[in-house]
């Protein structure tokens, strides 16, 4: 149970600040920047998920994870729930740094989740992942940058569905919960995602 606790809570703190990491001027470790690479095919260091890894294992593998949170009323205890089922092979082909650990399914609201990390409005969700979406962003000579966005989260709702969400619909918002720290991931299907504001990082997104 610490364990899990612990996990979660670096997981909380990793989504308030990687927005922060991603959004400064200067580009992460490893980025490529677009004055050393032409814009037009731009791509990130790492490799792309969707491309390199196997999205289709992945939603088969989340279908079983569905399958043993739901029969053990979404309760993520690895006494339940095998850890295997809680990870993605394609972990590592992630854009965010964060992302490639051996947390990169966040289970939300878990029942040994503190009041102060309690986020009410992602109590539909059973899981998600962000492996699959990547900004793309090129940076420039002047401080600017701008993000070429593709792929999707993957996001497990309680109701049974496991649902390929575009990176482009994701928006931000705030939780009720004034103990979480920050913007927060929002999806469409969630009730808060109508009076969510656009993610800053799709501000500036390239036109195709």
């Amino acid at each position: 149970m610490k364990r899990r606790l612990l996990a979660f809570t670096l997981a909380l703190l990793a989504l308030a600040f990687v927005g922060w990491n991603l959004r400064r001027n200067q580009p992460p470790a490893g980025a490529v920047r677009a004055d050393e690479v032409p814009l037009k095919g731009f791509e990130a260091k790492t490799l792309d998920a969707t491309k390199t890894g196997d999205p289709d294992a992945a939603m088969q593998h989340l279908h079983q994870l569905m399958a043993a949170l739901r029969a053990n009323n979404w309760d993520a205890n690895p006494k339940k729930v095998p850890l295997a089922l809680q990870t993605l092979p394609d972990a590592k082909f992630a854009e965010n740094p964060a992302d490639r650990n051996g947390e990169c399914i966040f289970l939300p609201n878990q029942p040994d989740t503190p009041k102060d990390h309690y986020i009410p409005e992602f109590e539909p969700i059973a899981f998600y992942t962000r492996i699959y979406a990547r900004y793309n962003r090129a940076y420039y000579k002047g401080d600017r940058s701008q993000s070429h966005p593709t792929g999707y989260v993957i996001v497990g709702w309680k109701d049974g569905r496991i649902e390929k969400i575009p990176v482009t619909q994701v928006r931000q918002f705030r939780s009720s919960n004034s103990s979480i720290p920050g913007e927060l991931d929002c999806y469409p299907g969630m009730a808060v995602y109508d009076t969510a504001k656009s993610d800053s990082m799709l501000s500036d997104a390239a036109s195709k």
